[in-house]
C-alpha cells in the first residue's frame, strides 16, 4: 500500500495525467459505440480522477482502492461519489455496474495469477449483463530500465525517479522526495508484468467475451506503454 506521504506527493505533483487522458478517451469510446452506462466502478481508483470525469458526464460513479490515503484524497475531491477502502482481490459488492474500469496498470500490482483470476470472477459477478470491463496492463515491450532522473516541483522540492527491471517479469519504480536537500520519502513500487494472452484466457474462463486487446483504446490515437483490454459480459449464454 502507498504511504500517506506518497499519496500526497502523487496528488500534489500532478500524476493524474493518465486517468485524465484515459477518461476523455473512454468518453469518446462510449460515444462512438452509442453506449450510455448509468453506473460505473473504478478498481484501484487512486485519487478519484476517472470517477470525477465519469460523474461529471452523468454516470453514477463509484471507486475503491486499497490505499486509505488515496481514498481520503478522493473523498475530499468529490464527497458526492461513493468511495471504499478495500482489497481488489476480495472486493465483490452487491450492486451491479454497467461499466467497470481498472487503469494505471493497477492490475500489475497483483503478482499472483490466481488472485488476478479471482478478481475477474468477482468483476463478472457485479458487472451488469451487457456491461463492459475495461482495463490496462503493462506492455512488456514498452517497459524498460532508465537512468535516474530528477524533476524540480518547487524552489525547495525535488523528486528523483528510477525504473528498473530486477527480474524478467518485474518492474520497480523507486521514488525519492527531497525538501531543501533533505530526503523526506523513499518509495519502491513493485509491479508484475502479465502475459496478455493469459489475462484474456482468464477473462473468458470467468464468463467474459474479450472484444479487443490492443495498445490503444481508440484506433486513431497514439499507442501507449500498456495493453488496453475490453471485455463484455454477455446478456445470456446464447449471446456468448
Amino acid at each position: 500500500m502507498y504511504s500517506d506521504v506518497f499519496c500526497k506527493v502523487y496528488n500534489e505533483f500532478g500524476w493524474n495525467y493518465y486517468p485524465e487522458i484515459f477518461g476523455q478517451q473512454l468518453l469518446t469510446w462510449l460515444q462512438r459505440r452509442n453506449l450510455r452506462p448509468k453506473s460505473s466502478m473504478d478498481l484501484g481508483c487512486g485519487t478519484g480522477i476517472l470517477c470525477n470525469i465519469l460523474h461529471s458526464n452523468g454516470i453514477c460513479a463509484a471507486g475503491m482502492d486499497f490505499s486509505a490515503g488515496m481514498i481520503e484524497i478522493a473523498k475530499q475531491g468529490n464527497p458526492d461519489i461513493s468511495y471504499e477502502v478495500a482489497d481488489m482481490v476480495s472486493f465483490c459488492p452487491d450492486t451491479n455496474f454497467d461499466l467497470v474500469t481498472c487503469t494505471g496498470d493497477a492490475l500489475n500490482h497483483i503478482s499472483n495469477l490466481s488472485d488476478v483470476k479471482r478478481i475477474f470472477e468477482n468483476v463478472h459477478r457485479y458487472t451488469s449483463p451487457g456491461g463492459y470491463f475495461i482495463f490496462d496492463i503493462l506492455n512488456e515491450h514498452e517497459v524498460s530500465t532508465s537512468e535516474p532522473f530528477e524533476m524540480d516541483f518547487s524552489e525547495t522540492t525535488r523528486v528523483w525517479f528510477q525504473m528498473t527491471r530486477p527480474e524478467i517479469n518485474q518492474v520497480n519504480l523507486k521514488v525519492r522526495v527531497f525538501e531543501s536537500g533533505q530526503l523526506q520519502l523513499e518509495e519502491n513500487i513493485r509491479e508484475t508484468i502479465h502475459d496478455p494472452a493469459v489475462i484474456c484466457s482468464f477473462l473468458q474462463q470467468s464468463g467474459f467475451i474479450v472484444e479487443s486487446c490492443t495498445d490503444r483504446l481508440l484506433e486513431d490515437s497514439n499507442h501507449g506503454t500498456t495493453w488496453f483490454i475490453i471485455a463484455r459480459k454477455p446478456y445470456s449464454i446464447a449471446d456468448s
